[in-house]
């Protein structure tokens, strides 16, 4: 009887509301390092009204780091990770999606898809018209991040963390026959031509072992993969922070030639420049 339930059309809602567990309330915003961010409302082309935050970039800095949040999360806990990043010049946003948090609607693939559209014209509305514009995703965030670049030419280069190839790999079992959402990142991956970083957690419980594998080697890009032999799937932004604003210094040539070495406790395993 659930089978047939989740199978009909009305039952897709309960397998993408296991997919995505967006009803995580509010949480506060603890910063450790930065000044607290505006709070933003972009509009998404479907009319949606959704929250994020901006920490804006020094004077004449041209780089815009969008940060998208995984599964369970909500716009606070997606600034509680990226306020690790400000500081280095570059301008941060965090994006949030439909239905997580207190933000309208229902998450799909497509809407979410709306939902990173609006986030990225915000960006180049902000960075103006010569801005460079990086996507940082993590989780569900990374098939965001890498489906909406695969959608804009303009962006310069992505970073995935704790990325699957497929999202029927990483759903909760039950539903994963169910899932209408595809989340084939194999196949965004076939139509980007930026610099791409992989992280892998060692420890990671949800993402498939060989997942960054799959999607390096699915990739004719220039991709780095990293592993963190003790990291899980959630990243230790902290830690990662400051390696990630010298990779994207690095990736402004088009080239990944002259990556910074790994951050403590990772590893490279194979870089394509």
């Amino acid at each position: 009887m659930i089978a047939l339930m989740l199978a009909t059309p009305s039952g897709c809602a309960l397998p993408r509301h296991l997919l995505y567990a967006p009803d995580r309330p509010p949480v506060p915003i603890a910063l450790a390092d930065h000044p607290a961010p505006e709070s933003i409302t972009v509009h998404t082309g479907d009319g949606l009204a959704l929250s994020g935050y901006y920490w804006p970039g020094a004077s004449g800095d041209q780089d815009v780091i969008i940060f998208f949040h995984g599964r369970n999360w909500n716009p606070q806990m997606g600034a509680n990770a990226a306020e690790h990043l400000p500081g280095s010049g570059n301008a941060v946003m965090v994006a949030s999606y439909r239905g997580f948090g207190d933000n309208p609607g229902s998450p799909d693939e497509n809407g979410m898809l709306r939902d990173a559209a609006a986030f990225i014209d915000e960006a180049r509305r902000r960075g103006g018209p010569d801005a460079r514009i990086w996507l940082i995703g993590h989780s569900i965030g990374a098939a965001v991040a890498l489906h909406a670049a695969a959608a804009d030419p303009k962006i310069s280069g992505v970073i995935a963390m704790s990325a699957f190839a497929q999202v029927a790999q990483a759903a909760p079992p039950i539903a994963r026959p169910f899932i209408p959402d595809r989340w084939d990142n194999i196949a965004a991956l076939a139509t980007l031509h930026v610099p791409v970083i992989l992280l892998e957690g060692g420890q990671d419980r949800f993402i498939p072992e060989g997942s960054g594998d799959a999607l390096f080697s699915a990739y004719s890009g220039p991709a780095s993969l990293l592993r963190g032999q003790s990291s899980h799937h959630n990243p230790d932004m902290a830690a990662l922070a400051p390696w990630i604003n010298r990779t994207i210094a690095a990736m402004r040539t088009g080239s990944l030639a002259t990556l910074p070495a790994p951050p403590a406790g990772w590893i490279e395993k194979v870089r394509r420049p």
